[in-house]
């Protein structure tokens, strides 16, 4: 997408110019031969009468005040700069890298601990599923197209097709498109997340909506790169915790999820000397438990293995391990628990490494309406990040849509200073100076003020369609200082005075410069106002475009 729009106003641009110089001059001049010599409608007459009122009765005296005290107007001018500076620099004026499109499919999932028994887990879902159904009534109804219960099956964040297993259990929930609907994705869950508990035994529940555009990922990806899984796991918990507490974020899970409950066994004294060795001991475990292959016989075309081991019921109970015996190598037995000495450990269903080292991924969703990604980045990079390298011994980065982010904004600036080199060299070249290019382009800062106090106004944030609209803007708004510089060097070639010179520039050019403006303020009305729903796309590069124009119209008048 960062190649296809600049392509397309290239093609646009061409096209426009091939019409100007080779189709407009045919039409002007059949439409001046038959017009030259016609008088103008009444209509016509009483428009250019008023706009003459207005342009030497409210707008010359202005400009002429303007021209007078230099000094009042360019302070005023430093001055939009200076607050606009400060709308960004003070939160109040927000960025979000690429605007993503609602979807129309949410999930809950939840995983419990290992070994937690099937029917707990099922029993939870199935309250879960009765809650998503009182809030569709709460909400007015008629917005859940299908909504199906997965059991033995999650969707997190870390896994593209889920993860499987007696722990987990899933609702994937499809409704009704979101330009049909008032309800937001975000405003459903939230009311979907008051209806149900948390029961004992459940690890983690994730409620997520799918998300359409701009680049894959979540909106906050923090990782954590360490060398012990204890200290990872315990810095991924915490981070979660702090994330837990701030305004707008959900779907907070980690892709380092707990495995299962495990019993890591150690030879006793007595074990060893009765000639045990972990070897025998693990044998004799796995064949009680998980039976031992006593022979194999065919039946037709199929295999049948036959094998010996314990009871279903007393395989599954873990008082079994108190009467098991074990098997001396000398023959005779010895009770399993005076063998060896057991401890519970709870191990780790995934492990995974980056640059070499393990490392764990915090994932979360942030609601564009009531908090902003880079904010809650900054804020955890200024405090909490530090503590938790600290205290851990981690060291944290953000990947995903911030590495995608940090990587365009980059590229843009450097896109940016060749773009205004480009447009300098242009216009050195059109009027022979190194001096008269730099009073033409002092328009795009203000072209840039207007962007953004647009978006400040409409309650929009920046966005990367912001940035296009921005750079697209700074080739065009430099066409009206053009024709004011022009027509101002002509009237200083005859000998008038600079403040006169200043002032009949600004009047004589006042309606082709509002009428360069109009005709690309008004297209932008087509979509401009941001609406409930989030498919709008276009809108902030629209009203970046409409609100640039505006502030250089003013400021150039």
């Amino acid at each position: 997408m960062l190649f296809d729009i600049p392509f397309v106003v290239i093609c646009v641009i061409l096209a426009s110019l091939v019409e100007s110089f080779l189709v407009l001059p045919g039409h002007l001049t059949h439409s001046f031969r038959r017009a030259h010599h016609k008088e103008p409608s009444p209509l016509r007459a009483r428009l250019d009468a008023a706009f003459d009122r207005f342009r030497d009765n409210r707008f010359r005296p202005l400009v002429e005040a303007a021209v007078r005290r230099p000094s009042v107007t360019l302070a005023f001018a430093l001055a939009s700069l200076i607050l606009t500076v400060g709308l960004i620099a003070g939160g109040r004026l927000g960025f979000t890298f690429f605007p993503t499109v609602e979807g129309n499919v949410i999930y809950a999932s939840a995983s419990f601990v290992s070994g937690t028994p099937p029917e707990r887990v099922e029993n939870f879902i199935q309250g879960v599923e009765r809650a998503l159904y009182e809030t569709e009534e709460v909400l007015g109804g008629g917005l859940i197209r299908v909504a199906r219960v997965n059991h033995g099956m999650g969707i997190f964040s870390n896994t593209t097709s889920g993860r499987a297993g007696d722990q987990f259990a899933s609702i994937t929930v499809e409704l009704v498109p979101s330009d049909e609907r008032t309800v937001r994705n975000e405003q459903f869950l939230q009311e979907w997340r008051k209806r149900f508990e948390e029961v004992p035994g459940l690890e983690r529940m994730t409620l997520s909506s799918r998300r359409g555009g701009g680049p894959p990922g979540k909106d906050l990806e923090i990782k954590l790169t360490g060398t012990d899984t204890l200290s990872l796991k315990g810095a991924a918990l915490e981070l979660v915790s702090v994330l837990e507490t701030l305004e707008g974020v959900s779907g907070i899970e980690d892709d380092m999820p707990y495995g299962y409950q495990q019993l890591v066994f150690e030879l006793t004294p007595m074990g060893r000397s009765r000639g045990l060795t972990e070897r025998d001991v693990a044998s004799q475990l796995s064949d009680a438990l998980f039976g031992n292959l006593s022979q194999i016989f065919i039946k037709g075309r199929d295999e049948i293995e036959v094998r010996v081991m314990l009871p279903d019921d007393e395989r599954h109970a873990l008082a079994t391990l108190d009467s098991l015996q074990l098997q001396l190598p000398g023959g005779g037995f010895m009770p399993l628990m005076t063998a060896v000495k057991l401890e519970p450990h709870q191990g780790f269903e995934i492990l995974r490494h980056y640059n070499g080292r393990l490392s764990a991924t915090v994932f979360a969703d942030v609601d564009r309406t009531r908090n902003n990604a880079n904010r809650i980045r900054e804020q955890l990079r200024k405090k909490v990040i530090p503590e938790l390298e600290g205290k851990w011994g981690v060291e944290a980065s953000y990947t995903g849509r911030a590495e995608d982010q940090k990587e365009t904004l980059a590229d843009m600036k450097q896109g940016a200073l060749f773009a205004l080199a480009m447009i300098y060299i242009v216009l050195a070249w059109v009027f022979g100076s190194y001096g008269w290019p730099l009073v033409v382009m002092s328009v795009i800062p203000f072209g840039i003020v207007g962007a953004l106090v647009g978006h400040w106004v409409m309650g929009i944030e920046l966005t990367i369609l912001s940035f296009f609209g921005i750079f697209g803007l700074a080739g065009i708004v430099v066409n009206d200082s053009i024709i004011l510089v022009v027509f101002y060097k002509h009237l200083r070639e005859k000998g008038v005075p600079m403040e006169k010179a200043i002032s009949e520039a600004a009047c004589q050019r006042l309606r082709a410069v509002l009428l360069t403006s109009l005709t690309t303020i008004a297209p932008s009305f087509s979509s401009p106002w941001p609406s409930p729903s989030p498919s709008g796309w276009p809108s902030p590069r629209c009203w970046c475009c409409s609100w640039c124009r505006r502030c250089c119209a003013c400021m150039k008048a």
